[in-house]
């Protein structure tokens, strides 16, 4: 594996591809500014995702921050940004990590030789996502300058689209596409999807990892942002037929942001579907049960029909995100809500 002391030795031997010299333009103009990123983007991550997604469910993000020190570095692009800010473009780092590590961050910078002109953490304590963050440091710092380039990780999809928006050209990087222990070789791989868009791919890995077959899905697939695109769509026209069908059985329109209740649509439309579940099962059995037991088998009705008007009156988006779990277009689903309910607010 390649050490700080080892870099120039290291890279001089590696591979150059995947940057090309128009990605950065040397320039002169003060008033031009290359933006990057820190974390999968100069900074390869994989090696501490496992504080994020793990079998328990549990997101460790102090944990995840503060491994930042082990991270292996992009080189070429390393190499690139050092080269635009000694032809005078400046560089600005800027990313949603938290600044708890600026000091490990700092030291891993200094200690990959990675030149630059501003660092920009996300304040400890400050949840806001990543967006919302790096628009107000643009905005408020950065307000008239002209970004040449950006250089965003694909996992901050919503970032590279609202810098697309504006205009701005933004180079993706998508995660480590090597195999792991040894890691003697790096590339960055240049890959164009069934998009026409290109991402690029670091590769830290050995001979033991084929990359022409990796290359081939990944050519053969649409970019991550196209692909986060489409399921975008997918879920607008779902939450569209959601809300058809709700408005057709007379449910009340839910109430909260454009994307909880586009979210909260399908739960609902979910929830309903087993509930119609249970409404035939109940006129199917109804005769019968009638005769065994009727006081008993009366008040599960009534408990039914109380339930069901109860979620019938449920308006808040928030309040089917939350209890989202366990919802299903099922006959056990549907028995399992209204029996939830019913106990919950006494109806049995």
């Amino acid at each position: 594996m390649p050490t700080p002391q080892s870099f120039t030795r290291f890279y001089a031997s590696a591979a150059h591809g995947g940057i090309r010299k128009g990605d950065i333009t040397m320039n002169e103009d003060a008033e031009e500014i290359a933006i990057c990123g820190l974390d999968g983007v100069l900074a390869l991550v994989e090696h501490r995702l496992h504080h994020l997604h793990n079998e328990s469910g549990e997101r460790d993000w102090a944990a995840f921050h503060a491994a930042c020190i082990d991270d292996m570095p992009n080189l070429p692009l390393i190499h690139r940004l050092n080269q635009a800010r000694e032809a005078g473009t400046p560089v600005v780092l800027l990313s949603g990590r938290s600044a708890a590590v600026r000091v490990q961050t700092k030291q891993w910078l200094h200690d990959w030789q990675i030149t630059h002109d501003a660092l920009w953490l996300r304040p400890e304590h400050d949840r806001r996502p990543a967006l919302a963050f790096k628009t107000e440091v643009i905005e408020r710092h950065y307000a008239g300058r002209r970004i040449r380039r950006v250089y965003e990780s694909a996992q901050h999809l919503d970032v590279a689209r609202d810098y697309t928006a504006r205009g701005i050209p933004c180079t993706l990087f998508g995660p480590n596409q090597g195999n792991g222990a040894t890691r003697e070789q790096f590339e960055l791989k240049t890959v164009r999807h069934a998009c026409e868009h290109v991402t690029l791919y670091p590769f830290y890995g050995d001979d033991d990892y084929t990359w022409a077959d990796r290359i081939q899905q990944l050519t053969a697939g649409a970019c991550l942002l196209c692909q986060a695109e489409e399921a975008e769509a997918e879920r607008a026209r779902q939450a569209a037929t959601a809300r058809l069908a709700a408005q057709a059985r007379g449910l009340p329109p839910l109430e909260g942001s454009e994307k909880q209740v586009a979210w909260a649509e399908g739960v609902r439309l979910s929830a309903f579907g087993g509930i119609d579940k249970l409404t035939v099962w109940v006129a199917r059995v109804d005769a019968e049960a009638e005769r065994e037991d009727p006081d008993h088998w009366r008040t599960i009705k009534q408990g039914i029909a109380r339930a069901t008007a109860y979620l019938e009156a449920q308006t808040e988006a928030r309040w089917w995100i939350d209890h989202r779990h366990g919802i299903s277009n099922s006959l056990d689903g549907g028995r399992a809500l209204v029996n939830a309910v019913a106990e919950q607010e006494g109806y049995f």
